[in-house]
């Protein structure tokens, strides 16, 4: 499998609906997911930007389609089309951290 880098930007989208998609997420036990080994949102200018790393396009494709489209659904977001990226190298490590700002 090779790695892939995702990247949304959400133009007007505020972080209270950006923390409504975690918790839908969260409570749905998908917040965390071992095909999504990364994942940072940052605001820039008005809009919300979203960089995952996923194990392979597939993984990204299931999981958008099984849990990510009917939170946007619910929420009434209109996601923007994602930008995908071959990933060319990848360090991490196997942490969860939250940052807060």
């Amino acid at each position: 499998m090779n790695k892939i880098v995702v990247m949304f930007e959400f133009p007007g989208l505020t972080h209270k609906e950006y923390d409504a998609i975690l918790v839908e997420l969260k409570n749905k036990g998908k917040l965390l997911n071992d095909k999504r080994p990364s994942h940072v949102a940052f605001q820039k200018d008005d809009m919300w930007c979203v960089v995952d790393v996923w194990e392979s396009e597939e993984d990204f494709i299931e999981f958008g389609t099984q849990h990510l489209m009917p939170i946007f659904s619910k929420i009434g977001i209109t996601p923007p089309q994602p930008r995908i990226f071959p990933a060319h190298n990848y360090i991490g490590v196997a942490q969860e951290e939250i940052i807060s700002a």
